[in-house]
């Protein structure tokens, strides 16, 4: 039986912890299901050892923030026999070890035993702090390209850059594969030391993989906080990004409105036209909001043919009395004006000028202090533009267009 004194955390399905529960002397080893609640878990408390299933979609990424959070801990893979292969040609260099499932009694006797290596290189290539730096910062192709020149700029003295294009006088260092490629470049020239040379070399097979990984954490991250149907925001994005922004915009004082908006009569086009059409006009909807507002504003679909868009300033209000955000106003017109232009092809003979909308706008911090205090008097403004005839955007008694 394994000896469990050490802290050891699981992150498997509950059939898996059931089972090697039957070689833990002291029973059930701790475990987790969802990957969210085992990095809050590995956030707050430290363990000597972690053990991974590899059924996770997105094992690689989950065994990097393991290592982020627990730099100490033995982290340890779980395969089925069929895996072992897939694992030895895509592992990570963040892993101890790895288990073919189940594990015998012997390798859990010995999960906590042998160090994590973490000695330097041998001066021909990366020294494994480099090496995490550069995989922290491969979630973000922007963070991995800075990150690659802060470190190329250390070994080799000189200043880097990166460009879309090679430029004249400036030495071309390495490639960063991204969309478009970016070249490094030394400013001018300079001598580089071998020792640096054989770290660029070594940097440049590292980085193929890394620019890789980081378009596959990218594309994750866009599928996760976006509307499958429409690509705005999903909701539980915009609850996530509103309540970040207004917890900002007090001691930065700078200007939050939100504009809760949906289509009228939207459940008749859908009942006339089908929802093919209907999937139409939220698509177009969006696409004419997106091209309305500006670039930091967030529009997000959080229900049906119901949409919240959050307007903010980096900047203070101009007056100390100001109180409702007069760009808001403006741009909720606007879209008004290009909603009525706009030719919904799907809808035959009232293709242009028919769709209207109704919309509430509620500000920070008058109307509310957070996400869901905005958004429930942004409905209550929304209710009144359709009781009083829809085709209209209020504030709180207050109607800005009809």
């Amino acid at each position: 039986m394994i000896q469990t004194n050490g802290q050891i955390l699981l992150l498997a399905s509950d059939e898996i912890a059931g089972e090697l529960a039957s070689v833990s002397e002291k029973g059930r080893i701790p475990h987790c299901v969802e990957p969210y609640d085992a990095l809050e878990k590995l956030s707050s408390r430290q363990f000597d050892a972690v053990m991974v299933s590899r059924d996770y979609p997105d094992f690689t990424g989950l065994v990097r923030a393991v290592r982020r959070l627990q730099s100490s801990a033995r982290i340890i893979a779980l395969t089925g026999p069929s895996g072992e292969a897939d694992l030895r040609m895509s592992g990570t260099g963040d892993l101890d070890d790895y288990f073919i499932y189940p594990p015998s009694v012997e390798d859990l006797d010995g999960l906590l035993t042998g160090p994590r290596e973490t000695a330097d290189s041998d001066g021909t290539g990366l020294t494994a702090a480099e090496v995490a730096d550069l995989v922290d910062a491969a979630g973000d192709i922007d963070a991995l390209a800075e990150q690659i020149a802060r470190s190329v700029g250390k070994w080799t003295g000189l200043k880097v850059h990166f460009s879309d294009t090679e430029g004249d006088g400036n030495t071309p260092l390495l490639l960063l594969d991204a969309d478009p490629p970016k070249v490094l470049l030394a400013d001018g020239s300079g001598v580089i030391r071998s020792s640096a040379r054989a770290k660029l070399t070594a940097l440049q097979i590292l980085v193929g993989p890394l620019s890789a990984q980081t378009r596959r954490t990218e594309a994750l991250h866009r599928l996760a906080i976006t509307d499958h149907l429409t690509g705005a925001y999903n909701r539980r994005y915009f609850y996530h990004f509103a309540d970040q922004m207004l917890e900002r915009a007090g001691p930065e004082r700078f200007r939050v409105t939100l504009l809760l908006y949906d289509i009228d009569d939207f459940k008749r086009y859908n009942d006339t036209y089908g929802h093919a059409a209907g999937d139409e006009i939220l698509r177009d909807t969006v696409a004419l909001m997106k091209q309305t507002t500006r670039q930091h504003d967030i529009v997000a679909r959080i229900g049906g043919d119901e949409f919240a868009v959050l307007f903010w300033d980096a900047e203070p209000p101009r007056r100390p009395d100001s109180q409702h955000p007069e760009t808001a106003h403006v741009l909720a017109e606007r879209f008004i004006e290009t909603l009525g232009q706009h030719e919904f092809e799907s809808l035959g003979p009232e293709a242009k000028g028919v769709l209207t909308i109704s919309g509430g706008l509620a500000t920070f911090p008058w109307d509310g202090k957070t996400c869901r205090e905005l958004l429930r008097h942004a409905d209550t403004a929304l209710r009144q533009a359709k009781t009083t005839g829809k085709n209209a955007i209020h504030i709180v008694g207050e109607e800005i267009s009809r």
